[in-house]
């Protein structure tokens, strides 16, 4: 089964890994982890001036970042998986992603915003529930 495994590098992405972590030994090889980080889009005036290649790279930098820690907890756990970076609105990248690569679920962290406060910001949980065809598992 593939999980897609969306990361942002703050805590309650790290607990969605975490709780990978416990899940994957049960399962042992039928789990194939996908992790994905997000970037959001440059404004075109800062792209307008830098070269295709330049952002690219810039993105997948930013990108390795947010994935390290996540990368270090499934290194030292024994657990395989790839790692992806997308750039785009975060929830729409990841229901995406999730059915281009045939995930059979997400599993992510959710900040835990208030309901209200959830439903100003636009959580991005929020926004993956309505728009993914496959199951969410939301870890807080």
């Amino acid at each position: 089964m593939r999980i897609l495994l969306p990361v942002d590098g703050s805590s309650s992405s790290l607990a969605a890994v975490q709780f990978m972590i416990g899940k994957a030994p049960k399962a042992a090889d039928g789990i194939e982890i996908h992790l994905l980080n997000a970037q959001p889009p440059l404004p075109y005036a800062a792209t307008s001036f830098v070269d295709s290649a330049t952002v690219k790279d810039f993105h997948l930098e930013e990108g390795n970042k947010a994935l390290a820690q996540a990368k270090a907890l499934l290194d030292k756990a024994g657990v395989r998986y790839e790692t992806h970076v997308a750039i785009g609105d975060a929830a729409e990248a990841i229901a995406s992603y999730a059915e281009q690569k045939h995930c059979g679920e997400i599993v992510m962290g959710t900040r835990g915003l208030g309901r209200v406060a959830g439903m100003i910001l636009g959580s991005v949980a929020y926004k993956v529930l309505q728009l993914s065809k496959v199951p969410v598992t939301l870890v807080k």
